[in-house]
């Protein structure tokens, strides 16, 4: 039988997230099973939720994905929580852990946090993948909410960044500009341009300068066309 990204996505995690909640309800005491997989190196974020109420102090917390996706295998029923203010790695380098474990197995349906007023990341995130991105600002109950919620993220594979164009927004962030990446790439400059405007399509941009202003705000690299 075939099944599509999206149900891909949703089957694995979904009756042992229903397992674990069911545990949950019926228990008075906190899981010995972490409710939530917190990557952050933001004390008061991290103090936010232990000292929280049941399931949010229900919480293992770390400072890398790499330790993150390893917790994951011992509680693979757990929310992974990734606090994307926390700029200690790259942001794209962040993005791309993230993609290869969520578009690919284990599909990981990770939640992002991010500052309301940080507009370009947001919007970023959005279209990186398969991401539930929530406002880091948000209260206790509002994220209990949309933790608890086993929906899948809003949105279809096709409004995310495809295999082809990734790599190319990878090159963009180092600074290389498209006819370099062309070279890399070892395809026509004109594939690489169709690629760009499928890239603004989905981050709803007209402009190739103004994709380049996005990426100049999520980076300290400059940006040549």
């Amino acid at each position: 039988m075939h099944w599509d990204l999206r149900t891909r996505l949703l089957l694995p995690p979904f009756f042992d997230r229903l397992e674990f909640l069911s545990q949950s309800i019926h228990q008075h005491r906190k899981t010995d099973a972490p409710f939530i997989i917190l990557v952050t190196e933001d004390h008061f974020l991290r103090t936010g939720f232990l000292n929280g109420q049941f399931p949010l102090s229900s919480c293992s917390d770390y400072p890398t994905l790499d330790e993150a996706f390893q917790a994951l295998n011992q509680w693979p029923a757990a929310r992974l929580v990734v606090d994307i203010e926390s700029r200690t790695t790259a942001l794209m380098e962040k993005l791309d852990q993230l993609r290869r474990h969520s578009l690919y197995p284990p599909f990981l349906t990770p939640y992002l946090l991010v500052r309301a007023d940080n507009y370009d990341t947001r919007l970023f995130c959005k279209a990186a993948g398969p991401f539930h991105v929530l406002e880091r600002q948000s209260t206790a109950a509002a994220l209990q909410h949309s933790l608890m919620d086993i929906n899948p993220p809003q949105g279809s594979s096709k409004e995310w960044f495809s295999r082809g164009e990734w790599p190319i927004l990878q090159e963009l962030s180092r600074g290389k500009s498209l006819r370099q990446i062309a070279l890399l790439q070892n395809r026509p400059y004109s594939r690489i341009i169709y690629r760009l405007s499928c890239i603004l399509v989905k981050l709803g941009l007209s402009h190739r300068q103004e994709l380049l202003h996005l990426l100049n705000n999520l980076s300290d690299c400059p940006f040549y066309s």
